[in-house]
């Protein structure tokens, strides 16, 4: 069969885990976890340790997941992601109430909870926009 398009491949792993050889040998871009990571020197130290695998050539790595919330403080875990080029995704679990978070439907996309405001502020801030 001929593909006309070309998917990339990744898997994740839970919370504070670094991947294995043979996921890092075989995927396109690794999705690694904050959750449960309380250190933001830890979310450096994952890039780190998951560039160090065996099989690691320069490819994304993104935090797909993190319930770590402390945008106000200077050291957090978005800031440690992308102090070492890693991405971050935003991840908030809400109360299922509509109003709060964007990981339960049902979802109010706005920005509209002083967690969501913090976390927008970041990447302004960050970017100097």
């Amino acid at each position: 069969m001929n593909c006309k398009y070309r998917l990339l491949t990744g898997t994740s792993y839970g919370g504070n885990g670094i991947p294995e050889s043979n996921v890092v040998k075989t995927s396109q871009f690794l999705l690694i976890h904050g959750n449960g990571v309380k250190d933001p020197k830890r979310i450096a130290e994952m890039v780190r340790l998951t560039r160090a695998v065996e099989g690691w050539r320069p490819m994304p790595i993104l935090f797909s997941e993190d319930d770590h919330f402390n945008f106000y403080k200077s050291e957090n875990n978005m800031i440690s992601a992308i102090s070492e080029y890693a991405s971050w995704g935003y991840f908030d679990p809400g109360a299922s109430d509509y109003s709060g978070g964007y990981q339960c439907p049902p979802v109010d996309w706005g920005i509209n909870s002083e967690r969501k405001k913090a976390f927008f502020n970041l990447p302004r801030q960050v970017t100097g926009s």
